[in-house]
């Protein structure tokens, strides 16, 4: 096995990881619509022994999420002199994406950092306060977009890694991350609405 499928392998158990505990907040979250429910999941779950090791376990995801897909990225640049001069499909061009990827990363650092100045006795009013703002919910919205859209295109590749291309595939992946994006907006709509 080269250290290039060594760090493709790395790179998607990291974001398998990833995914699942973003499949995890999705749906703790949705208690937001469960009166109480909400702020009784979040004492339990911001007790030190639940929230730190999560927490650290996010980030080092994180960490040789982000490390292995720069080393992955510098070693096809390296191997690709030349740029495709026709695409099989739309194109978007590497700057874009390298800009969507940096803002996803700002996104993910900033959300981070705003849990860990929630009110551990009422998340539920911090969560209000958070989303009453336009520019927040906008922030929010815009990072959850690059998210679905890096999700997308991360399953669709590890399909085709794996040989498997068939368009049910493809609906089954843009169904299952569609909704996971609804799931994760839903709250931020719901109280900018209602602010």
């Amino acid at each position: 096995m080269t250290l290039l499928q060594i760090q493709k392998r790395t790179m998607t158990i990291a974001g398998t990881v990833l995914s699942v505990y973003l499949l995890f907040h999705m749906l703790s979250n949705l208690s937001f619509f469960f009166g109480d429910s909400f702020n009784q999941f979040y004492q339990i779950y911001n007790s030190a022994w639940i929230r730190w090791p999560v927490l650290a376990i996010v980030l080092f995801c994180l960490w040789i999420h982000v490390r292995a897909a720069v080393n992955i990225r510098r070693k096809n640049n390296q191997a690709r002199q030349v740029g495709y001069k026709k695409h099989d499909k739309f194109h978007i061009p590497a700057a874009l994406v390298t800009l969507s990827i940096i803002l996803l990363f700002l996104f993910i650092v900033i959300h981070i950092i705003q849990s860990l100045y929630v009110n551990p006795d009422d998340v539920r009013s911090s969560v209000m306060t958070w989303f009453s703002s336009v520019v927040i919910t906008l922030f929010y919205l815009t990072g959850v977009f690059i998210l679905v859209m890096h999700l997308q295109h991360s399953l669709i590749n590890v399909l085709q890694t794996l040989g498997i291309s068939a368009k049910m595939h493809h609906i089954a992946i843009h169904s299952t991350v569609a909704l996971l994006g609804v799931g994760v907006v839903s709250i931020p709509v719901y109280v900018w609405l209602m602010s």
